[in-house]
């Protein structure tokens, strides 16, 4: 009798390592679990919302102010342009273009925060008609605790690198709030029509780059729907998914500095350099 109550206290001693370790990683796995749900919801609703850009109509308003002081010196130009090449067909040519755009101008800058709302409203609207249930099960961190630690903490991995990417749009989208005018401005005042090109392209790809998140993680659902009968590995292409997202949106970003910067450097050694020195800042 002593000998099996032995026995079983040193089986019980044995095992306490185990036990403590396995109630160690339960509690890691429940962390995991708990700080998965609020960031898979919050990359769905980055992926599929815009920000309102009438929250920000006080910093708009700003802007547009500033660029108004600007509109008593265009139409003097252009009416010095009128008088001064008034006997000559090319300059009452470029008067009348310089004219025109400054009509433009004005009509295009104060409504700029309209224009900016419905970019943002289609966006958005395309990426919820692309939009499936099917996308859902990505997003449903219920299932999450019948997995082991480590496919848990590469999803986390990979939520968290996809969330980061998205807080930088939707910073950028808040920005563009203020720099939309600047760049409809810009774009229209010929001289400066190479830095109100670029601002515009880069917020059109902040924009629109919502649609594309969309469409990779169709592609990853379909990839994944292949191998529904194995769960590891749909949650490996679901983790790859996110990923991509947080690839595809820092890539695209990047790859419209570099673009800029060349052009830049085509159009104007100095904007180049400066256009250069901006990209390697960010």
């Amino acid at each position: 009798m002593l000998r099996v109550l032995v026995m079983g206290l040193w089986e019980s001693v044995a095992a306490m390592p185990s036990e403590i370790a396995n109630a160690l990683l339960g509690v890691f796995k429940g962390i995991l679990v708990a700080f998965l749900q609020p960031m898979l919801e919050a990359v769905k609703v980055m992926v599929t919302a815009n920000i309102n850009p009438y929250d920000f109509q006080n910093l708009w308003q700003v802007v547009v102010s500033v660029i108004s002081l600007f509109y008593v010196m265009i139409f003097i130009f252009v009416g010095l342009k009128f008088l001064l090449g008034s006997y000559d067909a090319v300059q009452r040519a470029e008067a009348k273009e310089w004219f025109k755009d400054a009509i433009v101008l004005v009509i295009a800058v104060n409504a700029s925060l309209l224009i900016y709302s419905l970019l943002l409203n289609i966006s958005s609207a395309v990426s919820l008609t692309l939009w499936n249930s099917d996308l859902e099960k990505i997003f449903d961190a219920q299932n999450l605790d019948a997995l082991n630690i480590i496919w848990i903490g590469m999803f986390a991995f990979s939520a968290l690198l996809a969330g980061f990417s998205l807080v930088i749009r939707q910073l950028f989208l808040i920005a563009g709030v203020m720099l939309f005018p600047a760049g409809i401005a810009l774009y229209l005042v010929r001289p400066l029509r190479f830095y109100g090109s670029f601002i515009l392209n880069f917020i059109m790809l902040a924009v629109f780059m919502q649609v594309v998140d969309v469409i990779i993680l169709i592609a990853v659902n379909l990839v994944s729907a292949q191998f529904s009968s194995v769960q590891s590995i749909g949650l490996l292409s679901m983790s790859v998914g996110l990923v991509l997202i947080a690839a595809v949106n820092v890539v695209a970003f990047f790859l419209a500095l570099l673009n800029a910067m060349l052009s830049a450097l085509k159009q104007n050694p100095a904007a180049g350099m400066v256009a250069k020195a901006v990209a390697g800042v960010l």
